[in-house]
């Protein structure tokens, strides 16, 4: 009897008991809210866990290349650095290019990603590529500007200039990155040629083009940045070179036709030439450069968007080590006044707290954003 009284008023005793758990839960969790109100101590930390910020909790998703690629060589020494600074990670997504993850981003899928101001313009107004206007994507920074090869051959086919490609069979669309096929165009038209000149061998993104010039598939193909491993290691098994744009030799850079230029860039806006001698170019060469940058998704929050560029701005020189298209930015250069896109809005604030934010800036923000309605 004596058992059977004290577990009667156990039971008693246990919706009372249960009741103040609650309640004391319900108390945390309320203090817990209200201590993260300074956006600058909070950072990342305080965001992360919340699930319609970012369903994958603890990672913002980053959209690259594939690896082996220079903007995935990028993206992953941005990722480093920006990870050891908060209180998350950011976690690089390799596609073939931003023609293929742009979706992911303007959905939200994506958080952010790498791609050229090219791209941002095209992704922008639903153009080269981009079937639709992505009305969600958003400018980060400003990052380096790129050198790239362009057409690229097979040293023993003894294919001196552009023009002797006429005929000959060139690797094409590049369905995931159609900046690869907008470049090819004007590198093509900037020697007189146009795609009905050549015999046009599609490929899918930049390993499947390079893996057909090896293989000798193609007589001609795309190509980046000289010193990538991607093109270095082919370049180990078979002799490659690129070519000079526009049949201008480097030492004649300063004499390259204006309007020749005004013709590329009208397939690349911001392209320009360049001379360059490193990685697999047998010689200087003539090549062009173009500027790149960090895109994100509209919906990432303002708190995520300030600290991502607060983390870049003040540790830039953790950047350098990481990868040689890093080894450039810095402050002074992550901020542009007419990006191609229109800047999230925790990095306008970013931007007036460093004091940086211009009536030119703004101007030219509200244009973008009326565009983009």
């Amino acid at each position: 009897m004596k058992r059977k009284k004290q577990f009667m008023i156990l039971l008693f005793f246990i919706p009372f008991i249960l009741a103040l758990v609650a309640c004391g839960a319900g108390n945390t969790g309320g203090q817990s809210s209200g201590d993260s109100s300074d956006k600058k101590e909070a950072g990342l930390d305080s965001i992360k866990n919340d699930s319609n910020s970012n369903p994958d909790g603890d990672s913002i998703n980053f959209g690259a290349h594939q690896p082996g690629i220079a903007y995935h060589s990028a993206a992953s020494g941005i990722s480093s650095v920006v990870s050891e600074n908060i209180d998350g990670n950011l976690t690089v997504k390799p596609y073939s290019g931003p023609n293929a993850w742009m979706p992911a981003l303007n959905s939200g899928e994506l958080d952010m990603g790498i791609l050229s101001y090219a791209d941002m313009a095209w992704a922008k107004d639903g153009k080269n590529g981009y079937p639709k206007k992505n009305p969600n994507i958003r400018m980060l920074v400003r990052g380096n500007t790129i050198v790239t090869t362009g057409l690229t051959v097979r040293v023993e086919d003894d294919i001196q200039n552009v023009a002797d490609l006429k005929g000959k069979r060139v690797a094409s669309e590049y369905s995931g990155n159609q900046i690869l096929q907008q470049i090819t165009t004007a590198q093509l038209q900037a020697s007189g040629l146009s795609w009905d000149d050549v015999e046009k061998v599609p490929v899918t993104d930049v390993d499947s083009g390079v893996e057909a010039l090896r293989d000798g598939r193609v007589d001609a193909v795309f190509t980046g940045t000289p010193t990538v491993a991607t093109f270095t290691e082919v370049d180990t098994t078979k002799d490659i070179n690129g070519l000079n744009w526009a049949g201008v030799p480097p030492e004649d850079i300063d004499q390259y036709p204006e309007e020749t230029v005004k013709k590329m860039e009208s397939f690349v806006p911001g392209i320009q030439p360049a001379t360059f001698k490193d990685g697999f170019l047998n010689k200087e060469k003539t090549l062009v450069s173009y500027p790149i940058g960090l895109a994100a998704n509209a919906d990432l929050s303002n708190e995520e968007a300030y600290t991502i560029v607060e983390v870049l701005w003040n540790n830039y020189e953790d950047l350098h080590a990481q990868f040689s298209w890093l080894e450039t930015w810095a402050p002074e250069q992550m901020f542009d006044p007419e990006p191609p896109i229109p800047y999230h809005p925790g990095v306008v604030e970013f931007f007036e707290d460093e004091e940086i934010w211009t009536e030119k800036a703004e101007k030219h923000q509200e244009e973008l954003l009326n565009e983009m309605e």
